[in-house]
């Protein structure tokens, strides 16, 4: 429920703000917990929330400032600060304003008496289920403090981990554009100005140059639904992928067959899932757990299926090796590892060194996408070259011979 609030703050200043609060009894709680006077309360209409979540210029809470309050939480704990005062005075600190009202909301209901794990839960979307469940394995084990630490160094990991394969990315996406920008405009600009000459001198066409004429007509008459169709695929892609899990498994099942692409995908998925079990597992949560949990966490829909099915499995009673070996997703190294930290009792070692490893392997990735993209962009563009060469190469000649002819 949202209240427009008009209060004397500590300072005797006149503030006004809107304040969501999930229970109409604790606004006043949490008035006097800011130390806010209260001048006039008005509750806002229903509707009211739903323009707060459609405001699409609405502050986000980003992923480097959730690991830098998990920072601040492990601080404060260590430090034997009570939790709801660090968080206030954390909230007080922030710039973000999402980051301010979800700080002092987690800090009233832990003032009310609800657990650090209680009261994120109604923001899981912004710490994450693994967060979640890590805050609740720290509370019950009575190593919070840790908990909130290896919480932080994970989130900065995995962020850097998607930063390095955004990274790979951009060469191969510049590359394919820029190959497209060239292809459209030769056919659309230089290639009717030259075909255009061959017509007026009456040269005899050779089929190559008969096909770019075609692929030049083509392009400059349907360039603008080529376009609109393209978009308006993929909005229609999206939504159906949305809706349709087996859309979803298919398109997702051809990312990863990509050139490029598809093994950047693949082994941040690697690291990503080593790293979060091993995280879990180290925490004291039960594999099964852990695995559910990674299912709900993966956006490719082949290694959610793959883990999903891994998990039944497991449930009833197989290895995790063997599971994951039946699905054929998981690479043989990753089988062969989890193997022998079952066999060893030494699984959380043998998922670090896999996280570690595919960690490193998009990192090499990223470095030298360059040299792995470019026999791609050398054979694209000399087959393309390769067609306007055998269609101009012939009728120029004939060109240079009519005109030699007529002087």
């Amino acid at each position: 429920m949202l209240y427009y609030i008009e209060a004397i703050d500590p300072d005797g200043k006149k503030i006004r703000k809107t304040i969501k609060i999930s229970d109409d009894a604790n606004l006043l709680q949490l008035l006097d917990f800011l130390n806010l006077i209260p001048i006039k309360i008005k509750k806002l209409p229903k509707y009211y929330e739903y323009i707060q979540k459609l405001n699409i210029f609405k502050p986000k809470i980003k992923k480097q400032e959730v690991i830098e309050i998990l920072d601040n939480l492990h601080l404060i704990i260590k430090s034997g600060l009570p939790l709801n005062v660090g968080l206030l005075d954390l909230a007080q600190d922030a710039e973000n304003p999402a980051v301010k009202n979800m700080l002092l909301d987690i800090a009233l209901k832990i003032q009310s008496g609800l657990s650090l794990s209680e009261a994120v839960k109604e923001y899981e979307n912004v710490f994450s289920a693994v967060v979640v469940s890590l805050f609740k394995i720290g509370e019950e084990t009575g190593n919070l403090d840790k908990t909130l630490k290896d919480a932080a160094d994970h989130l900065r990991k995995i962020e850097d981990l998607k930063a390095k394969a955004k990274q790979a990315l951009i060469y191969p996406a510049f590359a394919f554009f820029s190959i497209l920008g060239a292809m459209i405009f030769w056919l659309v600009y230089v290639l009717p100005k030259i075909i255009e000459a061959f017509k007026d001198f009456n040269v005899e066409l050779p089929i190559t140059t008969i096909i770019l004429l075609k692929m030049s007509e083509l392009t400059r008459n349907y360039i603008l639904y080529m376009v609109t169709f393209v978009i308006l695929f993929f909005i229609v892609l999206k939504i159906f992928r949305k809706k349709n899990g087996k859309i979803r498994y298919f398109t997702d099942h051809i990312l990863l067959k990509l050139p490029v692409f598809g093994i950047i995908v693949t082994n941040f998925n690697y690291a990503f899932f080593a790293e979060y079990i091993r995280l879990m597992i180290s925490a004291g949560l039960p594999l099964i757990q852990a695995l559910n949990i990674m299912e709900k966490s993966l956006n490719n829909f082949v290694f959610k299926t793959a883990v999903k099915h891994a998990r039944e499995k497991v449930e009833l009673g197989e290895s995790l090796s063997n599971a994951l070996r039946e699905e054929n997703i998981f690479s043989s190294l990753i089988i062969r590892m989890i193997s022998v930290g079952e066999q060893t009792g030494g699984l959380e070692d043998q998922l670090n060194y896999i996280a570690s490893y595919y960690y490193s392997k998009v990192e090499y990735i990223s470095q030298n996408i360059a040299k792995m993209i470019e026999p791609i962009i050398i054979g694209i563009l000399g087959a393309f070259m390769l067609l306007i060469v055998l269609g101009l190469v012939g009728p120029i000649y004939d060109l240079i011979s009519s005109i030699s002819g007529r002087m």
